[in-house]
């Protein structure tokens, strides 16, 4: 008994649900083989979500394309119109997402206004709510060229307005769909925003404002139109049963500023870089579990409001190069694609079944990746099981499964025995580009770990193993 105990304290074992039969323990390096396997085949599939630009180059539309759901540009924007997406090939997409700005909208000071804003405006004492500022958007961020003006919902005419307003703006452009900033309307809540919330309960005094934002994306739903929200989920109990997509911002990792003066090739000396932060919730998390406690959270919205429509989270997550020392003796850096940040946004996602993206805003190319386009399958199992002697995570798929991993001090060999792994089959492993070979309802994989070029921290690890289909 005691010689049992001692090997589950030292190697840990998977804790998991009822109905899931699985264990992982660290193993000799002598256990893994890889093998040269020619006949390989993995599923793949179309991305799910990706952020694209209806003005960028050839090679961006073509990445743009290779997705579901595209969110393109403004639909408010005038330089976007039916012929540019035609002859852009976005027609192809399936889904072309215009963005707007659900609370409010921008009067231009020029006058150079749509018809639907200039009857706004003229209407601005019942249809807004600061018909005489502030305008605080513009103002914070500097913008001489417009005032933000705040719909009021509460007014039947408005909404309906609104929604119909948006519906022919998504034909003259080639949209078909929308994706809603602000969706939640929290801001309303904000103390800058406090004589808005004022205004909309003297001039709606027996209505509630989360119940009027619920009956806008209502009344779009009776209207067919297809549409992506932001972190409506933070008003869920009035939003959600009317949504189908919500996206979540930085959960998983985020960009971070630090200051650093040193030379980026192609840019020339900076004096601060950015880096790919794999604790963004709190300023003093040091682990996973405070990214899976709100990722734990959405899961449990995303049962509940099943029943309502409700199909999915979007988990868009912001990343920084990974950056490579040119020569030792000098401190030039080259940016370099963040394959470690890529898969581990997408492996920590893909434990609650998610729609996961990850953005590196600095420069679009760094952030593609093939792993977007694998078909992991039907997901298995209730939830994500632990695996402790790596301080990780894994969730099996039909056609595979993730695995992530806290930092660990050097490499480590796992093996992985579950019901769900397929007898002695190839099985790819995609961040190595190798491939390796299962035993019975087993498998052992290793892990590398990287570190962080400048904060020379250890970095935590998403990986992900795909089944040979042949």
């Amino acid at each position: 008994m005691k010689i049992l105990l001692f090997i589950i304290l030292c190697f840990g074992v998977l804790t998991f649900g009822n109905d899931i039969k699985s264990n992982a323990f660290l193993v000799d390096k002598s256990l893994y083989k890889t093998y040269d396997f020619k006949k390989g085949k993995i599923l793949k599939k179309k991305g799910d979500y990706v952020l694209g630009s209806m003005f960028a180059d050839k090679e961006e539309m073509n990445w743009t394309g290779k997705f579901k759901i595209a969110e393109l540009g403004g639909i408010d924007d005038i330089h976007i119109n039916y012929d540019l997406l035609k002859k852009s090939g976005a027609l192809d997409i399936k889904y072309r997402l215009g963005y707007d700005w659900m609370p409010a909208f921008y009067y231009y000071t020029s006058g150079k206004n749509r018809k639907f804003v200039k009857w706004l405006y003229n209407k601005r004492d019942l249809a807004t709510l600061n018909p005489k500022g502030p305008f605080l958007h513009c103002k914070k961020n500097g913008y001489d060229w417009c005032q933000d003006y705040y719909y009021n919902y509460g007014d039947k005419e408005i909404l309906e307005k609104r929604a119909k307003d948006l519906s022919s703006n998504m034909k003259t452009k080639g949209f078909n769909g929308l994706f809603f900033d602000w969706a939640s309307g929290g801001f309303i809540n904000s103390k800058e925003y406090i004589g808005l919330k004022r205004r909309f309960y003297k001039l709606n005094p027996d209505k509630n404002y989360f119940k009027m934002i619920a009956k806008f994306y209502r009344e779009l739903k009776k209207r067919k139109i297809f549409f992506v929200t932001n972190q409506a989920f933070r008003q869920e109990k009035y939003l959600l049963k009317y949504i189908t997509y919500d996206m979540t911002e930085s959960y998983i990792t985020t960009d971070t500023k630090i200051k650093k003066r040193v030379q980026i090739a192609g840019k020339g000396w900076v004096d601060s870089i950015k880096v790919t932060n794999y604790y963004p919730i709190y300023k003093n998390s040091k682990n996973l579990k405070d990214s899976l406690h709100f990722i734990d959270l959405l899961t449990k919205y995303k049962k509940s409001y099943k029943k309502y429509g409700f199909k999915n989270f979007i988990y868009l997550n912001y990343i920084a190069p990974r950056y490579e020392k040119i020569y030792e003796s000098m401190p030039l850096y080259a940016e370099k694609k963040p394959k470690n940040a890529i898969y581990f946004s997408y492996a920590m996602a893909k434990l609650t079944d998610n729609l996961v993206y990850a953005e590196l805003s600095s420069n679009r190319k760094l952030e593609r990746s093939d792993i977007y386009f694998y078909d992991l399958g039907e997901v298995l199992g209730k939830k994500y099981e632990k695996i402790d002697s790596i301080g990780g995570y894994i969730r099996f798929y039909k056609n595979g499964f993730v695995v992530v991993s806290s930092a660990q001090k050097s490499t480590i060999y796992l093996k992985i025995k579950s019901k769900y792994i397929p007898n002695n089959s190839y099985v790819f492993n995609p961040f190595e580009n190798i491939w390796l070979k299962s035993g019975d309802e087993n498998l052992v994989v290793k892990i590398d770990y990287l570190k962080d070029a400048f904060t020379k921290k250890t970095l935590p690890a998403g990986r992900v193993f795909l089944y040979n289909q042949n």
